[in-house]
């Protein structure tokens, strides 16, 4: 069994205990795959596994360049784990995840929707992440993420005014990746679903 593979078919469905379960033995045969450390930190951080996630996490953090979207989100982690706060990838309600210094007057705030085939259905407790970056989109480490309700809505509220990157998936395949301005004092209302789906719309396209 390609253990590996099971694991990020699990990960991208977010059965965070599946995709755990099979990284913890691919990295048996692979123990330096960075994307395998990635995902096995974000899985346990889901399932509330701090020092397993804790591990994961510094190991990122120690084998990737500074600059990089998984060492920011690692170290952003880890910074919240240690005071005993926020930076989490694991938020269960409708209530952002901010740190101190990262509370502002602004929100975001919509309904996810998707088409499986069987009409257009809400997302159910779909993660949900926005990533602070500057004017030329680089991120400036500050990030957020939370989890839809049973009827698809999400809510990020007392967060700075800025750009933001909104992505459901910045580790494998997304559905959107947005960019958006939110102003201060502003409650922006971003209802994500086809029309605005990378698949006519992505505003921070991968490198070819």
């Amino acid at each position: 069994m390609d253990h590996a593979a099971e694991g990020h078919k699990a990960f991208e469905r977010q059965e965070w205990s599946v995709a755990a379960s099979h990284y913890r033995i691919a990295l048996q045969k692979s123990p330096g795959d960075l994307l395998l450390h990635y995902r096995l930190a974000i899985s346990a951080s889901w399932l509330d596994l701090k020092d397993e996630a804790t591990t994961e996490f510094e190991w990122v953090v120690a084998h990737t360049a500074a600059s990089s979207e998984e060492h920011r989100v690692a170290a952003d982690w880890l910074a919240g784990a240690r005071r005993g706060s926020v930076a989490r990838t694991d938020a269960r309600d409708m209530d952002a995840s901010v740190k101190d210094d990262w509370a502002g007057d602004s929100g975001v705030h919509g309904r996810i929707v998707w088409d499986e085939g069987r009409g257009t259905q809400p997302l159910q407790r779909y993660q949900v992440h926005l990533y602070a970056v500057s004017p030329d989109g680089t991120a400036t480490g500050i990030s957020f993420h939370i989890r839809t309700d049973r009827e698809g809505n999400y809510k990020f509220a007392k967060i700075p005014a800025g750009i933001y990157k909104m992505t459901d998936n910045n580790v494998g395949t997304p559905r959107w990746r947005l960019k958006v301005e939110v102003r201060p004092g502003e409650d922006a209302l971003i209802d994500l679903g086809l029309d605005n789906s990378v698949k006519t719309r992505d505003d921070f396209p991968k490198p070819s």
